[in-house]
C-alpha cells in the first residue's frame, strides 16, 4: 500500500506536448494525490527502465519501445488515443469517426464541392479513421476526397518540414479550387496554410482549412486564425485517471475504447467563406464577408464584383442557386450564431455587429433560417457544452469484463 511518504507514482509516457492534455492529466492525478512523472515530456525519450504504479500514454512513436516499457513496468496502463489496436490496454479518447463527419458537414454547409484530407505522416491509425469518415460522408453527397498523405508520397525523401512543404505546395497547386482541406490536426493544418501562403493561394477563398484539437499554440501562430474541431480533454483525462485508478485497485479494464464525441467546431477565419467558382461571385462573397457588419445594398455588391446587377444575379443563380441577398443573410446569421455562443454580448449588440441593425430584424431572420429565436438558440447551444460532473456522453460508457484486448 502506498503511503504519503510513498505516493502512487504514475508515468506520463507521451513525448508529444499538448498543453490541455498535460494540464488535465496532472490536475486530475493531483486530485487523487498521485505523483506524475513527466520525464518523457521533458526529454522526448522513453525511459529504459521505470517502476511505479501506473502509466498514462498516448500510443504513438516507437511502438516497439513503448510496448517494451509497458510490458516491463508490469503495472496498469491506459492510453489517451486509439492507436495501435494490438496493444492490450484501455483507450480513452475522442471519436474520430464523428470528427470526420463534422468536418464534412462544416464544408458542405459552405458550398464546397472539391475536398482533400491532409496528413503529415504522424498517427496513421488516427489519420485513417478521420479520413475514412470524412470521405464516406462526402461520398454520400456524390463527392470524392483527395488524400494528401505524406506517408504515402515521401518515398526515400527525408521526413523534414522543407520536403513536406515543397511536396505540399506542388500538390495543392494542382487541385481544383475552391478547395476544402480537413487536416489531421492543427499542426498539419498550419502546414497547409503555410504552403498556401508560399504559393500565393488565398485562404480561405481558394483553400479553406480545418484542423482538429483546437490547440492554442497553432491557432495563435498564424496570421489566418485557424478553424478547428474541439475536443473535451478535461473529461477525457479525468475518465482516463478514473479507469487507471480502478485498474490499480484490481478491477478489470474496459473491453472497448471509451470514445467521446467532439464538443463542436471553433469556426474562425480559415474556413470563414462560402465556396464560389465564378470569379465575379468570389469577389462579391469576399466583399460581403469583409463588410457584413455595415449596411450596403445590391449596387455595392455588384460594384465590388465588377459587374452590373443583372449579371450579378445571373452569376449567383448559376454558381450558388441563391440570390446575393440570401448569401449575405446567411453570412450575417452565421456570425450572429458565433457571437451568441462564444460571447455574452447583448442580443441588441449582436444584431448591430452583424449588420441586422436591431434585435427585431435579427429575430426575424433567425426565425426564418433556424426556426428559433436568438435567445433560445443561445440557451440551447450553451446547454450542449455546459460542463457537468460526468462530462459528455461517451460512445462506450460501460466497463465490462475484458474479452482479450481493447478494440
Amino acid at each position: 500500500m502506498n503511503t504519503p511518504e510513498q505516493p502512487i507514482r504514475v508515468l506520463f509516457a507521451n513525448a508529444w506536448w499538448h498543453q490541455d492534455i498535460v494540464n488535465g492529466t496532472v490536475r486530475h492525478a493531483a486530485e487523487r494525490g498521485w505523483h506524475v512523472d513527466l520525464q518523457v515530456c521533458m526529454s522526448g525519450r522513453l525511459p529504459e527502465r521505470w517502476q511505479g504504479d501506473g502509466i498514462i500514454t498516448m500510443l504513438g512513436g516507437d511502438r516497439v519501445e513503448l510496448g517494451r516499457l509497458i510490458d516491463d513496468a508490469k503495472c496498469p496502463a491506459v492510453s489517451l488515443n486509439d492507436n495501435f489496436a494490438d496493444f492490450n490496454i484501455p483507450r480513452i479518447s475522442q471519436d474520430d469517426a464523428i470528427a470526420g463527419n463534422m468536418a464534412a458537414e462544416h464544408f458542405l454547409e459552405r458550398g464546397f464541392n472539391s475536398f482533400a484530407f491532409y496528413s503529415h505522416g504522424l498517427s496513421p491509425d488516427t489519420a485513417e479513421r478521420r479520413y475514412s469518415a470524412f470521405a464516406a460522408r462526402l461520398r454520400q453527397e456524390g463527392y470524392e476526397t483527395n488524400p494528401i498523405l505524406w506517408a504515402d508520397a515521401r518515398g526515400k525523401r527525408a521526413d523534414t518540414w522543407l520536403n513536406r512543404q515543397e511536396w505540399l505546395r506542388e500538390t495543392l497547386s494542382t487541385l481544383p479550387k475552391p478547395l476544402a482541406v480537413f487536416a489531421l490536426n492543427d499542426e498539419a493544418a498550419t502546414e497547409v496554410i503555410e504552403a498556401c501562403l508560399a504559393e500565393s493561394i488565398t485562404v480561405p477563398e481558394s483553400v479553406a482549412v480545418l484542423g482538429m484539437l483546437d490547440m492554442a499554440i497553432f491557432r495563435n501562430s498564424t496570421t489566418i486564425p485557424l478553424s478547428s474541431i474541439q475536443v473535451d480533454f478535461d473529461t477525457i483525462t479525468r475518465v482516463a485517471c478514473d479507469v487507471l485508478a480502478r485498474m490499480m485497485d484490481g478491477e478489470p479494464p474496459p473491453a472497448h475504447p471509451i470514445l467521446f464525441p467532439p464538443t463542436g467546431i471553433a469556426s474562425r477565419r480559415s474556413t470563414d467563406t462560402i465556396a464560389a467558382h465564378l470569379p465575379e461571385v468570389a469577389r462579391a462573397v469576399r466583399f460581403m464577408l469583409g463588410n457584413y457588419a455595415r449596411q450596403f445594398g445590391t449596387d455595392d455588391i455588384a460594384h465590388a464584383a465588377g459587374v452590373c446587377k443583372t449579371l450579378l444575379y445571373d452569376a449567383f443563380a448559376s454558381d450558388m442557386g441563391q440570390t446575393p441577398y440570401a448569401v449575405l443573410n446567411r453570412i450575417r446569421v452565421d456570425n450572429a450564431k458565433r457571437l451568441l455562443v462564444d460571447t455574452s454580448k447583448k442580443i441588441e449588440t449582436v444584431a448591430e455587429e452583424c449588420g441586422f441593425g436591431n434585435r427585431i430584424n435579427l429575430h426575424r431572420h433567425f426565425k426564418r433560417s433556424l426556426g428559433t429565436s436568438p435567445a433560445a438558440f443561445r440557451k440551447q447551444e450553451r446547454e450542449k457544452t455546459r460542463d457537468t460532473p460526468t462530462g459528455p456522453v461517451p460512445v462506450e460508457r460501460s466497463l465490462p469484463t475484458p474479452r482479450g484486448r481493447a478494440d
